[in-house]
């Protein structure tokens, strides 16, 4: 994805002059998105244009286990916090295409999940090489990518914390482009050409390495000896 200004993708989802925060994938309760829910309050007593997207179907299975039950805490929290017309739910799987379009509105993306021994995640994959300023968990994969002010760490489960990432963003507009803009190179070194020619030439180098000490005469045992 190139480095764009999330205002031109917008005006698909409504929300215009908004700032978006947003966290996709398949829900379940490891997620922790009711800490960003919670962190809703604080960030929109300074910046009360900002709404929250929730991107995602409900991982099957949870549905076979709890049907909606995380879904339907997650809007009931909204209406607690009293933030439910700055929460967007789109509870639907989404295409390549449109999930570029979700992503290139985003402001700042947030990983808030819960399980530190996460070593991968598609979602910060995808958002960090767009070039977006992410705040997330520190969870293996998080800390690996975002380190070197590449992004913003909070603990774990802690909405005080994550609200004071985005307002940190917010207040500082310099600070998030410079942070995009070091996502967005790190990143570019992560697209698949760049990765397929890395796996290349790779390859290129373990077959001139063979063919150089099959040229030397790589002395073998003789038939029925044992190597020394």
């Amino acid at each position: 994805m190139p480095f764009i200004d999330p205002n031109f993708n917008k005006d698909q989802f409504g929300v215009e002059a908004k700032t978006v925060l947003l966290t996709f994938g398949l829900l379940s309760p490891n997620k922790g998105i009711e800490h960003v829910i919670e962190a809703l309050p604080a960030i929109l007593e300074q910046h009360p244009n900002v709404v929250y997207i929730i991107l995602g179907a409900t991982h099957p299975n949870v549905i076979a286990r709890d049907g909606e039950s995380y879904r339907l805490k997650l809007e009931r929290l909204a209406e607690d916090c009293c933030v439910a017309p700055h929460v967007i739910f789109y509870n639907r799987f989404v295409t390549l295409e449109e999930l570029k379009e979700f992503i290139g509105a985003a402001d700042i993306y947030i990983t808030p999940y819960l399980n530190e021994s996460q070593i991968t995640s598609g979602t910060l994959a995808y958002t960090f090489g767009a070039g977006k300023a992410v705040i997330s968990t520190p969870y293996w994969h998080a800390k690996e990518l975002l380190a070197n002010d590449r992004g913003v760490l909070v603990p774990f489960a802690n909405p005080k914390a994550i609200a004071q990432g985005v307002k940190r963003f917010l207040s500082d507009p310099v600070l998030m482009t410079a942070t995009r803009k070091r996502a967005w190179k790190l990143g570019r070194g992560m697209i698949w050409p760049v990765v397929a020619k890395r796996h290349m030439e790779s390859f290129e180098r373990a077959r001139a390495s063979l063919s150089v000490a099959s040229a030397k005469g790589v002395r073998r045992p003789n038939a029925g000896q044992s190597p020394l």
